[in-house]
C-alpha cells in the first residue's frame, strides 16, 4: 500500500523527498505543533503529520491519534495518517474482529517514560499511559489481522480463528469524536492465505459485486459463493465500506 501511495504521488509531480531522503508517504512539519483542546476542556500538545495525497489515501487514507499521558506532564498527541489498520489478533481475549479492535483502541502503560518536563520527578522517568484512537475515518477500512510472526523460531503462522460479520459497527472508544457518523462499514472483499508456513501456501481473494454476489477469485479460477463461506475464520486481511 505505501509502495503504490509512493508511486502515485510521484505520478503526480509531488516531491516527498528532503535531503535526499525518500518520505513522500507523509510530510513532516516539524514545528506543527499545537495546543488542543479535546472533550472536557483537556488540552494537549499535538503534533500533526499529514498524507502528500493520492487517489490511494484517498479511498484507504484515514487519521490515528496517539495520546502518551503522564503523571505530572501536560497530554502529548500525535496525529499520523493510516492506509491499513494493523490487528493483534493473539491475546486469548479476541474471538472476533470486534475484539481485535477493542485491544487496539485499549489504553496500554509505557516502563520507563521519560518525561520532557518531569516536574519534582528529578529523574525524568515518570508513569505514562498510551492510547490511539482514530480521528478520520476512511472510506474503506482495511483490516490487517496480524497471522504472520517473526521471532527467534524463525516465521509462524498463527492459525486462530477470528470471526467477523458482513456489517461492522465501530465502537465510540474507538473513535476520538464520539459523534455516531460514519461508524458503519459493510464487508466489500477479504483475502485468505491458505498453508501451514508463511513462506508457503496459496492466497485467494472473495469480492462483492455491486448486485451484492460474491465472487472468489482463486488465480484463473472465479466462482460464485454465498456468503456462509465469505465468513470463515480464517481471514488475513478484510476490506470494509464505509456506508
Amino acid at each position: 500500500m505505501d509502495q503504490m501511495h509512493d508511486e502515485l504521488v510521484k505520478l503526480q509531480g509531488q516531491s516527498g523527498s528532503s535531503n535526499g531522503v525518500r518520505s513522500s508517504l507523509v510530510s513532516y512539519a516539524e514545528d506543527d505543533e499545537w495546543e488542543t483542546v479535546g472533550p472536557k476542556n483537556k488540552s494537549a500538545v499535538t503534533r500533526t503529520q499529514s498524507f502528500l495525497p493520492s487517489e490511494l489515501s484517498d479511498i484507504f487514507g484515514g487519521q490515528l491519534r496517539s495520546v502518551v499521558k503522564a503523571i505530572g506532564n501536560k497530554a502529548s498527541a500525535t496525529v499520523q495518517p493510516f492506509l491499513l489498520l494493523h490487528l493483534d489478533i493473539h491475546p486469548e481475549a479476541v474471538h472476533t474482529i470486534e475484539d481485535a479492535l477493542h485491544l487496539f483502541s485499549a489504553p496500554e502503560f509505557l516502563e520507563g517514560y521519560r518525561a520532557s518536563t518531569a516536574g519534582k520527578c528529578q529523574t525524568g522517568v515518570v508513569t505514562a499511559k498510551k492510547s490511539v484512537k482514530i480521528q478520520t475515518l476512511s472510506k474503506i477500512m482495511i483490516l490487517h489481522l496480524m497471522r504472520f510472526s517473526y521471532g527467534s523460531q524463525g516465521s509462524t503462522k498463527l492459525h486462530k480463528p477470528v470471526r467477523f460479520p458482513l456489517e461492522l459497527v465501530l465502537g465510540r472508544e474507538l473513535l476520538v469524536s464520539s459523534s455516531t457518523e460514519g461508524r458503519k462499514y459493510e464487508l466489500v472483499a477479504t483475502i485468505t492465505h491458505h498453508g501451514r508456513e508463511p513462506s508457503k501456501g496459496h492466497y485467494t481473494a472473495d469480492a462483492r459485486y455491486p448486485n451484492g454476489q460474491w465472487l472468489r477469485f482463486d488465480d484463473a479460477s472465479v466462482t460464485a459463493i454465498g456468503t456462509s463461506k465469505v465468513l470463515h475464520d480464517q481471514a488475513y486481511v478484510l476490506f470494509y465500506e464505509q456506508t
